[in-house]
């Protein structure tokens, strides 16, 4: 039996404490964790499960575009090859469509540009693959292109073969027993053949394997001077005070520059003798072209552009050893004739009936920045930096204070300084006079006759009175102006490859050769019949840098 009682208050406590209840759920609710990780999870997944799609539409594509870039690559530089016999367009299209990938490239995307040695094939492919993620990002498709160009070419080389001919290579050589300037012409014979005929060949008959005049050689004797021949010579804006000799003399500044001014004037070097004692030689004394700075023999002139390998060898073949060494003035002209400055000269030499260059070679040399070019200088000398002998400026050119006797061989020369009416020193008797012997038939010689005639010590010793009439430039000085050039010639922008050989050389000559060389491993420093090592090993270096793509 239950007691209820009612007190008229019952309903409102219950409904209190219900609204209290609930109150206390909707707190617990707001505070409840449980089951958020599982929403941030589900988002997690729809992402990752978007961009692995993502991933896989591009992974595919990058499949195909790599596939179509390297079928490119293999058929342009298939097409560009210079031993390619079919039609270099066809060669592409036929590597596409063996790769089954014809549908992808036409045939006007191929270009091929041939050109003197050389062939360059461009081309170009496109591929559009459907998406199967990225279609629900609205992205369709995506687009796989290749581009590619392939060059092949064969380098025209310009070399300059800068040979040390002075006295000392008339020495026996220490190892090989044979004259040094013997076994310098085999090695140098055997480099024309290497670089014009055939780099593989060591026996020297081999067919030649090298395309014709693709290879120029200068070759540049020197010893105390460069004997550059006169045809050579008179292309230049030089001083025409005699024509005995044909040498020039240049200033400091002018080993700053590799080119030589085909408008600025040139000094003719004067003809003469510094050697001889005056006593032991006379006018009539042939002999005495030996003991000339400028020594006026044909087998030692510059041979400028070369393209025969024989005839080279024929030529080196005649050279003769003599003379002091300057080396700086080999350089010179050896990295002039690299110079495009030069070209107009090679253009006149290249033409006429009877041209002296052929005519293969009338845009030599090319532009420092030409392509598929290579420009080379190989110097070599036995020793080091000798006495330069210059005549001045006032003794080049003009008439001499000397007179020469109308029937003997005696001179007499005036000495504008002296008092007196005596003003005329006579060779034959050692005494003043009034005038010069011969009397009025004696003949007042120019300088340039003079220097032709007579020796520099004939002059200083027997006229004792006059000026001295030379400058003499020594070791210090031509190892500068040696560096200037060599400097200029490595220059950025002109970059020509310099390869040195230094032949039974000193330390310290060794040393100037090496800092003069393109690098370290461009000297050779030899003896005896290494030296032909040295020429056949820089002779494979220049040609293994020929075929570029």
């Amino acid at each position: 039996m239950r007691l209820h009682v009612d007190d008229g208050l019952g309903i409102s406590v219950c409904a209190a404490a219900s609204r209290k209840a609930r109150k206390s759920l909707l707190r617990r609710f707001k505070r409840e964790e449980d089951g958020s990780i599982l929403i941030f999870s589900l988002f997690l997944l729809i992402m990752m499960l978007m961009i692995s799609g993502m991933a896989v539409d591009l992974m595919r594509v990058e499949t195909e575009r790599s596939r179509l870039q390297s079928t490119l690559d293999r058929a342009v530089l298939a097409g560009a090859s210079l031993e390619q016999t079919l039609d270099s367009k066809e060669v592409v299209l036929d590597y596409f469509e063996k790769a089954g990938l014809g549908a992808y490239i036409k045939a006007d995307d191929v270009i091929v540009t041939p050109g003197d040695n050389s062939k360059t094939v461009y081309a170009k492919a496109f591929m559009s693959m459907d998406t199967y993620f990225m279609k629900l990002l609205g992205i369709n498709s995506l687009a796989a292109p290749a581009a590619g160009q392939a060059e092949e070419s064969l380098s025209n080389i310009e070399i300059s073969l800068v040979l040390d001919i002075s006295g000392s290579m008339n020495w026996y050589s220490s190892s090989s027993g044979d004259r040094k300037i013997d076994d310098l012409i085999d090695a140098a014979q055997y480099f024309a053949y290497l670089m014009q005929c055939n780099p593989d060949d060591s026996s020297g008959t081999e067919v030649c394997t090298v395309d014709p005049d693709t290879v120029s050689i200068s070759v540049i004797p020197y010893s105390e001077q460069v004997v550059v021949g006169e045809t050579l010579l008179q292309q230049f804006n030089v001083t025409n005070e005699h024509t005995y000799s044909s040498c020039v003399d240049f200033n400091a500044s002018d080993f700053n520059s590799t080119s030589i001014s085909l408008a600025a004037t040139l000094n003719r070097s004067g003809d003469i003798d510094p050697w001889r004692n005056y006593r032991n030689s006379t006018s009539t004394d042939a002999a005495r072209d030996d003991d000339r700075t400028c020594k006026p023999y044909s087998d030692r002139k510059i041979i400028p552009f070369g393209n025969s390998y024989s005839a080279l060898q024929t030529a080196i073949g005649n050279l003769t050893a003599g003379g002091n060494t300057s080396i700086d003035l080999g350089m010179k002209w050896g990295v002039a004739m690299l110079d495009p400055a030069f070209r107009p000269v090679v253009q006149n030499l290249s033409s006429g009936a009877s041209p002296m260059i052929t005519p293969a070679f009338e845009e030599r040399p090319y532009a420092f920045n030409a392509r598929s070019m290579q420009k080379v200088v190989v110097l070599m000398t036995d020793g080091e930096n000798t006495t330069q002998h210059m005549l001045k400026p006032e003794f080049r050119s003009g008439m001499s204070p000397i007179w020469k006797h109308p029937t003997q061989d005696y001179t007499s020369a005036y000495d504008e300084n002296k008092s007196g009416w005596y003003k005329y020193w006579w060779q034959r008797d050692n005494s003043w006079h009034s005038e010069p012997d011969g009397g009025s038939n004696a003949t007042q010689l120019s300088y340039p006759e003079f220097w032709n005639l007579y020796n520099v010590d004939f002059y200083e010793e027997e006229y004792w009175f006059l000026p001295d009439p030379m400058y003499e430039w020594g070791y210090t000085t031509k190892n500068a102006r040696l560096d200037a050039i060599c400097d200029a010639a490595k220059a950025p922008g002109v970059n020509i490859e310099i390869f040195t050989i230094g032949f039974e050389t000193s330390s310290a000559s060794s040393a100037i050769m090496q800092d003069c060389a393109s690098s370290d491993s461009h000297h050779f420093d030899v003896d005896g019949l290494d030296i032909s090592n040295a020429f056949t090993s820089i002779a494979r270096e220049i040609h293994q840098l020929r075929l570029t793509n």
